[in-house]
């Protein structure tokens, strides 16, 4: 079986999978831990900068601990090596951003009742069991608010996450025409 939680209640399938004798937490050749997700954020939208118009989408996971509560150490593993998972996609001309896995800590229940919140990143490459070696960064209602909707980096917490990090170049190649002319024609090369 599969620990209790700490805080809250189950859904009927949750309840299931932390009762089912096949699901231990830790047997001699099997170890199974569950966690809810609380939020997954997905933006969508249509980017345009001085280099053109592209489809963007932006997506990290947000796990939320109310009266100042952290994650669990086994928690943190899992949430910490879904975090190595984060990175760039670029699929049917769609540009795909994973940011990573986050902690939201507030001081109550929502932003509203909450003297304190704070924002918590996992370190780069790292896999954290313990989440007071995660970097938190203190945040109010209006930066949680850009953060969840991608107005500020969520790794960084700098403005337009949605910024090209590629450098663009103009190139004069000489080119010769099917009449065999000679001309010059700027090439735009990105990194």
């Amino acid at each position: 079986m599969t620990r209790g939680r700490v805080y809250g209640s189950d859904t009927p399938f949750c309840a299931w999978m932390r009762t089912c004798p096949d699901l231990p937490s830790h047997s001699k050749n099997f170890g199974f831990t569950s966690s809810d997700n609380d939020i997954t954020v997905h933006k969508y939208m249509t980017s345009v900068d001085s280099i053109g118009t592209r489809e963007v989408q932006a997506i990290m996971q947000v796990e939320i601990k109310t009266r100042c509560g952290k994650p669990e150490e086994s928690q943190m593993d899992t949430l910490s090596k879904l975090n190595l998972f984060k990175g760039y996609k670029r699929v049917n001309g769609t540009h795909i951003n994973f940011f990573g896995v986050f902690i939201l800590v507030l001081s109550g229940t929502k932003p509203e009742n909450s003297k304190k919140m704070w924002w918590g990143k996992i370190p780069e490459g790292k896999v954290c069991n313990n989440a007071s070696n995660l970097i938190w960064v203190p945040v109010d209602k209006d930066k949680l608010i850009k953060l969840l909707r991608f107005d500020l980096h969520p790794v960084n917490l700098t403005t337009n996450a949605f910024r090209r990090h590629h450098k663009t170049r103009e190139i004069l190649v000489t080119e010769t025409t099917p009449l065999g002319f000679e001309c010059d024609r700027v090439l735009i090369k990105r990194s």
